[in-house]
């Protein structure tokens, strides 16, 4: 029996981990979160020195991982050749490379095959940007979750200054406005609402209540 994939897509902040999480525990389904295979191999292509103009490289960096994604006390881990890189991967220099690495064609056609092969294995909810457009167009049921830019910055900035009280909201909601433009003009995989998904605007939702909007849509 082939297994059942729900993705979610939308951009920054838009809730998309959270309420994945939650929806997969309430299935009983694994969680897949794609930023994180992104992230896990920017962190090594930044360990490793390798220039952001070297695509063949950064190609390299992502045929060899060697990826576990686990669910431990609520937070999802991801473990590359054993080694848990969790708390590393939203390191500021790690989250302003990220897209540079995530917008090269042949990092996105290897991570293409990771996060089917990922998701094919067992019962799935997969967030990302493009899950539902390129990854599993062919999903029955597909998510676009989005909120505006002014919540969703509030909402990265409470994250982070409890990290770092340095930071500044409009540091934030300028970097937003940033990345939001870079993943929707990128030429490869841009964000886009996928064919046949449903949208919910979060911005005056809890995680919880987006849920249950999605239970609703899936039971439907």
């Amino acid at each position: 029996m082939e297994a059942d994939i729900i993705t979610i897509d939308g951009p920054t902040s838009s809730g998309k981990n959270s309420v994945g999480f939650l929806l997969a525990e309430k299935l009983g389904y694994q969680y897949i979160d794609t930023g994180m295979i992104y992230r896990v191999g920017t962190l090594l292509v930044l360990k490793n020195n390798i220039s952001l103009g070297s695509g063949e490289e950064i190609a390299n960096v992502f045929k060899n991982l060697n990826l576990e994604i686990k669910s431990a006390d609520g937070i999802l881990r991801i473990f590359n050749e054993g080694d848990d890189l969790t708390d590393k991967l939203h390191n500021p220099n790690v989250t302003e490379k990220v897209p540079v690495v995530a917008a090269i064609k042949k990092v996105r056609e290897i991570t293409k095959i990771i996060q089917r092969n990922l998701g094919q294995a067992k019962n799935t909810v997969m967030t990302g940007r493009d899950i539902g457009s390129e990854i599993f167009p062919e999903a029955l049921h597909k998510f676009f979750l989005t909120a505006s830019v002014t919540v969703r910055a509030k909402r990265r900035f409470d994250q982070l200054v409890k990290i770092d009280p340095s930071v500044k909201y409009e540091q934030v909601y300028q970097s937003m406005l940033q990345r939001d433009k870079k993943d929707s003009t990128r030429e490869i995989s841009p964000l886009r609402v996928p064919k046949g998904a449903f949208v919910i605007d979060n911005s005056k939702l809890t995680v919880l209540q987006t849920v249950e909007e999605m239970l609703k849509e899936i039971h439907a």
